[in-house]
């Protein structure tokens, strides 16, 4: 019974895994194109799956801590953990990526507002008055 029961939460964290994936790939389609609304909607999408998996983790260490023979190594539990292990490196595959693209995306934004800034100040200049705009780094 326990084993049916740890099976079957293995397979919500797998689908769970493949929606958090499904959910980098949109946002990474949202970053690229400069998608606000979208990065926010996959980000909100990205913590309701984040809160299912940490439940579904939850259960599973209830269910193994009742065992009688306690947690089976991973190793012994089959081809479904290897699928979780592959997506789980894909998923960090993927959020690296979006990482990086976000920062590109930041460092982008940032040359685009010191040049507005400059040609603002390079134009105001004969009236004695600048700007400056203090864009934070950190996301």
């Amino acid at each position: 019974m326990e084993r049916e029961g740890l099976i079957e939460l293995e397979e919500q964290e797998l689908s769970a895994l493949g929606d958090f994936l499904k959910a980098l790939t949109a946002e990474r389609d949202a970053i690229i194109s400069f998608s606000l609304e979208g990065i926010v909607r996959e980000n909100n999408r990205k913590e309701e799956i984040l809160k299912r998996l940490e439940y579904i983790e939850a259960e599973k260490e209830k269910l193994l801590a009742s065992s009688e023979g306690g947690p089976a190594p991973r190793e012994a539990q089959g081809p479904l953990v290897e699928k979780i292990q592959g997506t789980v490196r894909e998923v960090r595959i993927a959020l690296e990526k979006n990482m990086r693209l976000l920062s590109f995306s930041m460092d982008h934004v940032k040359s685009s507002l010191e040049k507005v800034v400059e040609f603002i100040n390079r134009t105001s200049y004969e009236k004695g008055r600048t700007i400056s705009v203090m864009v934070s780094r950190q996301v």
